[in-house]
């Protein structure tokens, strides 16, 4: 399946994008809640990255608020004064002469349009003196209509005003509705709107009911009525609203302060100068009346939003989204060039630095076309085509290429050393280096089974080639625990190395393959036992040497046929100890520089110093004992002590010390025996001058 995919992979990613591509023109993907709350989240980004602009000098805010104040600051003297002000102190919602007298009031003072964002829907008191008003500033003044669901009904009612405030005279009318997107934040608008198109916009299938077309919204009529040039967006789609800021960008006055003379003359009214030649919004601002309004810059009170549709118009300011064409376009160019830097990069760290520019270039760009050309950029179909398809291009290729990776290490560890196996997929620049050669510090270990051959002519060879696998298995099993590299079996021997494909450190690497050979001895001896109730398992013994030393590192062979070893004295000496545990009777013989090294942590007895064949120069050997859980036993520093007086040439001292020795090791000791036996020729016959106390040995 993976080499499947492997071959097919460029194959695979490009249909992956196509269908990503595709993915972005359905409306199963972009009509999703997150889809939708994403791009939401891009515009809102926009505007708030844009900053504020001047809200419009020609629009006044005229507040209604919950409860106020300024009523209750007042004197009885000052609200039995004026017949609004008794009135506003009665419970909501008010005797409509209150609007009758705030119109009226702002029309004297010099007011160009007043609008009210108010739906005046049910008949009440004083209808008749606000009609009266209307009737009178009918070329100035607008009130609301709106759609709206009541509840528990499936359609969505068109609610005009009460008609006995009418007077055959729908100019006055004009939508209040705001539309909020799916996320419940109000972006755009609708000025212009019919039945049919609110029909298709809210339910898709449940006709508008009391409804009638041609419906423009309050603040169109308000901008125009005001008498600017105003070049109203098309009627056919939501239009995003140019918004100047957040909530208290236009000052709200407060109603109730238009019927108190010191306050209607203090600095905030001038006298009613503050209404002249101005578009007068009065509606609800208190979060009671339930009219505030979710906007990319935060919840602002319904008056205050008309505020700033009136403001976008008055200065034929639209943000103007792109064409699907456009859109599609890009987001065409997107996974082209996704699938360009997937399918032609190879550094992985490239790839998504390539795909992160693009990126950032395009928020840029989208802020910029937002910020200086009122152009709304769609950013989710691109950035989605552009990511979603290079991320999974990486991340498809990534995972592919490990389940490779470790299909071909599981390969390669059948035939080299799992460090060796690991330095060639992932170590590369390393590897290169060995083919070449170099020179490196490196702990060398040489496991061999004694009498391997003599066993060849008496088992089976299928028995044979059982139980090596048996031994084989757990011996180069402790091997790789203390993180060596096996270079090579050698017939029934194991060549292991340290510190040739990594090292942590002569110390360190001494350490482990001192740890190594511990755990080997201890793992035969396991396997002894088990093979004790197996005839044709006969038990084993084996001789391993470890020394460290300056090798050289590299690939030797033929070019058809490789291999990753190392070669020098340290390897040969390795190699001679591992064949002097024969002759000194012990199972592990260690190198001087690897017991100075690892001596904190081990317990070594020492051989004696030995003059392997080829060589002049005696090397120290020491057999290994146990590590440091154990004490060291009592007789070995009596031992130590005898081998100095042998060197010494103090023989028949020598002699008495080891003695010694053998009586705590219960009357039998090879090595012991073997000083006393020299030392008693040495009494005899006294070594020459230049005697260095080491044993030749003639055989390799």
């Amino acid at each position: 399946m993976i080499t499947f995919l492997v071959r097919r992979i460029k194959w695979i990613i490009i249909i992956v994008g196509a269908l990503i591509f595709w993915a972005t023109q359905t409306d199963w993907l972009t009509g999703l809640d997150v889809w939708q709350k994403t791009e939401g989240l891009n515009i809102d980004r926009r505007y708030q990255t844009r900053g504020l602009k001047a809200p419009d000098t020609n629009i006044v805010l005229v507040g209604i608020e919950g409860s106020s104040m300024t009523l209750d600051s007042l004197g009885p003297d000052e609200i039995n004064a004026s017949e609004t002000l008794q009135l506003m102190q009665e419970p909501w919602p008010w005797n409509r002469k209150v609007y009758a007298a705030v119109l009226d009031k702002l029309m004297g003072a010099g007011a160009k349009v007043v609008m009210f964002d108010f739906v005046f829907a049910g008949a009440t008191d004083g209808d008749g003196d606000f009609r009266t008003q209307l009737q009178k500033y009918q070329d100035h003044v607008l009130i609301g209509s709106m759609f709206r669901q009541e509840s528990g009904e499936e359609t969505e009612k068109y609610i005009p005003p009460n008609n006995s405030l009418l007077f055959g005279n729908d100019k006055i009318i004009g939508l209040v509705n705001l539309w909020p997107d799916s996320d419940g934040v109000v972006r755009s608008a609708n000025y212009r709107t019919s039945v049919e198109r609110e029909y298709e916009r809210v339910f898709h299938k449940n006709r508008l009911t009391n409804a009638v077309d041609n419906l423009v919204h309050i603040t169109l009529k308000s901008a125009q009525r005001f008498g600017a040039h105003v070049q109203a967006p098309p009627a056919a789609d939501l239009t995003y609203i140019d918004f100047q800021g957040p909530k208290e960008m236009y000052p709200v006055l407060p109603i109730e302060q238009m019927f108190v003379p010191k306050l209607w003359n203090s600095k905030a009214f001038e006298g009613g100068n503050v209404f002249s030649n101005k578009i007068v919004i009065v509606g609800p601002i208190a979060e009671i009346f339930h009219d505030t309004h979710e906007t990319p810059f935060g919840t602002t009170a319904g008056p205050e939003v008309q505020a700033q549709l009136i403001a976008a118009l008055l200065h034929n300011s639209f943000i103007q989204p792109t064409s699907r064409t456009t859109d599609v376009i890009l987001e065409i160019c997107m996974v082209v060039l996704a699938l360009a830097v997937c399918l032609f990069i190879a550094n992985v760290f490239l790839k998504v630095l390539l795909l992160l520019i693009p990126t950032a270039i395009f928020f840029v760009t989208s802020q910029m076309l937002f910020s200086h050309d009122e152009i709304l950029l769609n950013m989710t179909g691109p950035l989605f085509c552009l990511i979603g398809t290079g991320s999974f291009g990486i991340i498809f290729q990534y995972a592919l290429e490990q389940f490779e990776r470790r299909r071909t290490k599981t390969v390669l560890e059948r035939y080299v050393s799992k460090n060796v196996a690991k330095t060639i997929l992932e170590d590369k620049r390393s590897f290169m280096d060995s083919l070449s050669g170099r020179k490196q510090t490196v702990a060398i270990l040489f496991s061999d089974i004694r009498g391997f051959t003599s066993m060849t002519e008496a088992v089976e060879p299928e028995q044979l080639v059982a139980q090596l696998n048996e031994y084989f298995q757990e011996m180069v099993g402790k091997v790789l625990k203390e993180g060596g590299t096996l270079q090579k079996f050698i017939g029934d021997a194991i060549m292991a190395a340290w510190g040739d494909t990594h090292s942590e450190g002569a110390a360190e690497d001494s350490r482990r393959a001192v740890s190594a050979a511990l755990q080997m001895r201890q793992g035969l001896i396991k396997l002894n036992e088990q093979w004790k109730e197996t005839a044709d398992r006969p038990k084993l013994a084996t001789g391993i040497g470890i020394n460290l030393g300056d090798v050289i590192v590299g690939n030797i062979g033929h070019p058809q046929r490789m291999e990753f070893t190392v070669l020098g004295d340290g390897v040969n000496l390795a190699a001679r100890l591992e064949s002097c545990t024969k002759q000194f009777h012990t199972d592990i013989l260690i190198g001087a520089t690897i017991e100075a090294l690892t001596r904190e942590h081990f317990i070594f007895r020492t051989v004696g110093l030995i003059t392997v064949k080829g060589k002049t120069k005696p090397v120290e050997v020491f057999t290994l004992l146990s590590d440091r859980s154990v004490p060291p036993p009592d007789w070995l520093a009596p031992y130590q002590d005898a081998v100095k007086l042998y060197r010494q040439r103090q023989f028949t001292e020598a002699i008495t010390g080891f003695k010694k020795v053998m009586e705590q090791l219960g009357g039998k000791d090879f090595l012991c025996e073997m000083y006393i036996e020299h030392a008693s020729e040495y009494e005899l016959v006294p070594p020459p001058d230049g005697w260095n106390a080491a044993f030749v040995l003639t055989e390799k």
